[in-house]
C-alpha cells in the first residue's frame, strides 16, 4: 500500500471515525495510525486475525461511503485555497480577526 493510500485512509478515519464502531475504529486507528500488523492488533483484542480484518473491511467501506456522500476530505484542499485567497482580500488590520472566523467556519 502506498504511503499516499495510508495518508488518505488516516485523513478518512480522522475526519469520519466517530461515525464507525467501537472495534471498526479502534482497529483502524491501531493499523494506520500506530502502525501495528494485523497479528499484533489481533493480540490487543484477544480476537482472530480475520476478525480484525473484517472489522478493518467494514471500517474502511463505510469511511468511504461517507466520504463518497460528504466530500469533506476530497474538498479539503480546495477550501484551504479558497481560505487563502480570502485572507488577501481582506486588509491587514483585519486578518486576525477573520482569521478566527474562518477558523470557527473550517472545522
Amino acid at each position: 500500500m502506498s504511503i499516499e493510500n495510508i495518508v488518505r485512509k488516516a485523513e478518512l478515519l480522522d475526519r469520519y471515525g466517530a461515525l464507525l464502531t467501537d472495534r471498526q475504529r479502534d482497529c483502524l486507528d491501531l493499523y494506520y495510525n500506530e502502525n501495528l500488523t494485523l497479528a499484533e492488533i489481533a493480540e490487543h483484542f484477544h480476537i482472530s486475525r480475520q476478525a480484525v480484518h473484517d472489522a478493518m473491511r467494514h471500517g474502511e467501506e463505510q469511511l468511504m461511503t461517507y466520504e463518497s456522500a460528504l466530500q469533506l476530505v476530497s474538498k479539503k484542499p480546495e477550501k484551504e485555497r479558497a481560505m487563502r485567497e480570502l485572507m488577501k482580500l481582506i486588509p491587514d488590520q483585519r486578518r486576525r480577526e477573520a482569521r478566527a472566523l474562518m477558523d470557527c467556519l473550517w472545522d
